[in-house]
């Protein structure tokens, strides 16, 4: 078979990227001398129109029917190369793509030689796994033109209006009476450089939903399931007591937040005089409909005190361990305050913040507030507020981290601008759909770059406040997008899903039923006889059942047992003592990979990393065979707890690499010496740091 297999390496300089570091010629002309490589290339810019013309021309010419890329990293590139090979003749399937940008030459700038090697290897590790790979093909499914809109707020709304817009049929679910969210509780919306009231913004977006005929809308309606896949779910709705079945294609999610309530924080729950910025936004509601503007005297109706004194407390629960910045708080703070002082300009109000996190379209606010008289203190993270009461009155003791003084401000009404969270049924729609959801509670879109506005799922668009905390203009054009997202298979009239999917070999199936109760996507069912199948337009190729599979029937395509055994066994052929053998998730682990080459953050050469698409992909199998073959150590890295673009991935990995310690053991390992880790997409310190510690402790640096 061997005989006939004929692979092409092209590296790429990429300009001065990679050539600056890493000795390409050199490493052209070992991979010349590489098993089955019958054609190697260096190119300057790779990617460029002309070179892709010229790779074409080569795979031809040469009759490659193998291609190894050596250059960028594939998360952004992979795409054209496949489609080039394509265009050539060549199965995109039969691609190998090899990261010598970010995980060399941009990490190793001041080691040439070691980057050189390392590129090398990874060069090798390339052809080994494209000697072994096998034709694939994308999965074309018949797509409608049904698109159900989960959540009725502003983004479902627009998300709705653009769909029917375009002649699509729209379906809106909304758990509340009326549509709307979380804008129907807010008094005012400052919206192009205008003072809107919110309710008006709602109206004149509702009535164009009801006056839409292609928009169907279930208000008090609960999700009671949904099945099947993009072009072909079913949705069960119980809508005030009634159920209703409906056939969609294509689905956004658009649930929206909610604010998150301090409890036991800075006294709220215990006075009534502490309450929330929404809590807030309905007493300027109450306030606006009872009072005039300029001098109107206001109290708080549950504490039925005069208000003279409002202290506005930014940053609670936020921008800690538990959730970074809210995003919004700051410039709602600043909105709120300037209603009051709108109301009564003899109000004192205060602001007491951390940063104030404000864009350029947001400072002319800011401006306007300091003309109005309201004042703002800085205090140091470390440092909070304190709220005390004497004599039954509230007051707040801050330290002005500018004046480097310290004040007791007396508060009639203290406001607490606090964090959000996704909406109460985010875990529903979660399984329903079978997507992830992050620590913060929102759910977790594909690629915060690659894929903002979509689910790993084929279908399902994500857009608002269900993702992240944001402004109605935000909101609105996320809107827009995802109804983008989900027109496009319903213009097309079908999708083309990708081919990295199970293949079950019942030859020694024993029925035993791990694959399908473990799948997270449900797409692994059983016949009559108990023999599973792979229902591929559901699998979405995360690996989980071929790694878990006891008599290992299940072969993941592009990335089989076979090619990921060629992989280790290539890197480890020499030198393995002084070598890391590390998995990465192709999402979250590998982002985190290229963030610290895109970063330049610098660390040792040692680790040679073999790309599966989730942590949940590599079986122990590997693991024992790196050790066996003499690697200093192996490191799986996948996505950070509890996200997982896979939903259950990387729980299923760290089960497994606890299995994987007691078998070391048994077998004499030192245990230590195998390493997990959780890394965000964005977080390139993290794994830079991760393999600094990782070669000091192993003491191969």
């Amino acid at each position: 078979m061997n005989e006939d297999i004929r692979v092409g390496v092209f590296v790429c300089d990429c300009g001065s990227n990679i050539a600056g570091f890493v000795n390409v010629p050199e490493v052209v002309e070992y991979s010349k001398g590489l098993k089955n490589v019958v054609f190697a290339y260096e190119g300057k810019w790779s990617c460029s129109v002309d070179a892709l013309a010229s790779m074409q021309e080569s795979i031809k010419e040469h009759n490659l029917n193998r291609v190894v890329i050596a250059s960028c990293t594939p998360r952004t590139h992979e795409p054209v190369f496949k489609k080039t090979v394509k265009e050539a003749g060549l199965n995109p399937y039969l691609l190998e793509f090899v990261s010598i940008r970010e995980q060399v030459s941009w990490v190793h700038m001041k080691e040439p030689e070691a980057a050189t090697e390392k590129a090398k290897d990874l060069v090798k590790m390339g052809v080994a796994k494209a000697i072994l790979l096998e034709e694939g093909e994308e999965i074309r499914l018949p797509v409608g033109t049904d698109c159900m809109i989960i959540g009725g707020g502003m983004a479902g709304m627009t998300a709705a209006l653009n769909i029917a817009e375009q002649g699509f049929k729209a379906y809106i679910v909304e758990k509340q009476p009326q549509l709307g969210g979380i804008l129907n509780r807010v008094s005012n919306v400052s919206h192009n450089h205008i003072n809107m009231p919110a309710a008006e913004i709602v109206k004149a977006k509702t009535d164009l939903v009801k006056a839409n005929p292609n928009i169907t809308v279930y208000t008090s309606t609960d999700i009671e399931s949904v099945d099947g896949y993009i072009g072909n779910y079913k949705f069960v709705l119980n809508t005030n007591g009634e159920t209703v079945n409906l056939d969609i294609s294509t689905v956004i999610v658009a649930t929206g937040m909610r604010e998150i309530e301090p409890e036991g924080m800075f006294q709220y729950g215990n006075d009534p005089r502490v309450i929330t910025q929404l809590q807030l936004e309905g007493l300027i509601k109450v306030w606006n409909a009872e009072c005039g503007i300029g001098k109107s005297e206001i109290q708080n109706p549950k504490s039925k005190i005069q208000i003279q004194n409002v202290v506005i407390i930014n940053c609670v629960g936020s921008k800690n361990e538990e959730r970074g910045c809210c995003s919004i708080g700051c410039p709602i703070s600043v909105k709120n305050a300037l209603a009051i002082k709108k109301i009564n300009e003899d109000i004192n109000v205060h602001i007491l913040y951390r940063d104030l996190s404000m864009v350029k379209d947001e400072q002319i606010h800011l401006q306007a507030a300091k003309a109005a008289g309201i004042k703002f203190v800085r205090f140091p993270g470390d440092r909070y507020p304190e709220v005390t009461k004497e004599d039954g009155r509230l007051s707040v003791d801050v330290y002005d981290l500018l004046l480097g003084s310290e004040y007791k401000l007396p508060s009639d009404l203290l406001v607490l601008t606090v964090g959000f969270t996704g909406d109460e049924t985010i875990d529903a729609i979660r399984g329903h759909l079978k997507v992830s959801t992050n620590k913060e509670g929102f759910f977790q879109e594909r690629h915060i770059k690659l894929g903002p506005l979509d689910f790993p799922s084929d279908g399902v668009a994500l857009c608002g406040c269900a993702k992240n905390p944001k402004t109605l203009k935000e909101t609105q054009e996320e809107g827009i997008g995802a109804a983008m997202r989900a027109s496009i298979p319903m213009k097309n009239g079908y999708i083309e899903a990708e081919g990295i999917v199970a293949d079950i070999d019942l030859t020694n199936c024993n029925n035993c039923g791990i694959c399908y109760k473990r799948c997270p996507y449900g797409a692994i069912k059983v016949d009559e006889n108990e023999e599973p199948s792979v229902i591929k337009a559901l699998c979405k190729g995360c690996g989980l059942c071929a790694a878990d599979c006891p008599k290992e029937c299940i072969t993941i395509v592009h990335y089989s047992d076979e090619q990921l055994l060629a992989q280790v066994e290539a890197a480890l052929e020499e030198n393995p003592e002084k070598k890391i053998l590390g998995f990465v998730c192709h999402w979250c682990a590998l982002g985190g990979v290229d963030m610290a080459g895109v970063s330049r953050l610098q660390y040792p050469p040692n680790a040679r990393l073999i790309r599966v698409m989730c942590s949940a992909r590599v079986p122990i199998k590997l693991i024992e065979r790196a050790f066996e073959l003499g690697a200093a150590g192996v490191l799986v890295v996948g996505c950070e707890f509890p996200t997982c673009h896979y939903i259950t991935g990387n729980y299923a990995c760290e089960t497994r690499i606890k299995r994987a310690r007691r078998k070391l053991a048994k077998k004499g390992y030192n245990t230590d010496n195998l390493w997990l880790a959780w890394c965000s997409a964005a977080d390139g310190p993290k794994f830079a740091n991760t393999m600094r510690d990782m070669v000091k402790q192993l003491g191969i640096g």
